[in-house]
């Protein structure tokens, strides 16, 4: 296993210089990493709008509160007050779902280009996923960050079904005995694990680029 884990490292290092330095052609995976980086710029980009159009909204709040010299806020201002104190969580929970789908597509388009578009059905399925790796000679484990991945898509998870703690999610260090908990603010979990996710593709690119180059080498194989 630890000579395994130490070929597929060193090859991962060769096959990120030959993506970095090899402008001969049009490298598939060169393009989709890109495509990758720029969707997750996009996730801090809307996150970094959210956050203004936020203090954007409260400054408006409390300028109409004392604009109108109110000694306590109205009753039709509790809603407005209330909303934007959800603001984060929303934004939170959005960033997550959106992390995880690149993780997603990245997963389905990158076995796409080594084993067609048709061998790459289901594997939005994490069981599916994790078998077609097998069939590279690689457990999914081996690649980096890939118990955080994971925890991303227990995350996505529970927000998509009941926006609590899930029980997938309880077995994740950071979530134990918080089974059926509120998420809660979601924003400082999205900025650890965003890290992380694309140091796991990152992995996951150079090693299925090594595979995708060996079947043009050996077409018949």
């Amino acid at each position: 296993m630890l000579t395994a884990l130490a070929d597929f490292r060193s090859c991962c290092i060769q096959t990120r210089n030959d993506m970095t330095f090899n402008y001969q052609y049009r490298h598939p995976f060169l393009i989709l990493q890109r495509i990758a980086k720029y969707n997750l710029d996009e996730i801090d980009h809307f996150l970094d709008l959210a956050g203004k159009a936020r203090s954007s909204r409260q400054e408006l709040l409390e300028n109409l509160v004392a604009s109108a010299k109110m000694s306590a806020v109205e009753d039709w201002l509790v809603d407005d007050f209330s909303q934007i104190d959800e603001f984060p969580n929303l934004a939170g929970e959005f960033a997550v779902i959106g992390l995880w789908r690149c993780v997603e597509l990245h997963r389905k388009q990158s076995i796409a280009i080594v084993l067609g578009k048709d061998a790459s059905r289901g594997v939005f399925k994490n069981k599916v996923f994790k078998k077609k790796m097998l069939q590279f000679g690689i457990h999914e484990e081996m690649l980096r960050c890939a118990r955080s991945v994971d925890e991303l898509r227990c995350l996505n998870n529970s927000i998509k079904h009941e926006r609590r703690v899930g029980n997938e999610l309880s077995n994740f260090r950071r979530w134990k005995r918080k089974l059926g908990n509120e998420l809660g603010d979601l924003l400082p979990h999205y900025m650890r694990l965003r890290p992380l996710a694309e140091r796991y593709l990152q992995d996951l690119t150079c090693f299925l680029c090594l595979c995708w180059k060996k079947k043009r080498s050996h077409p018949n194989n």
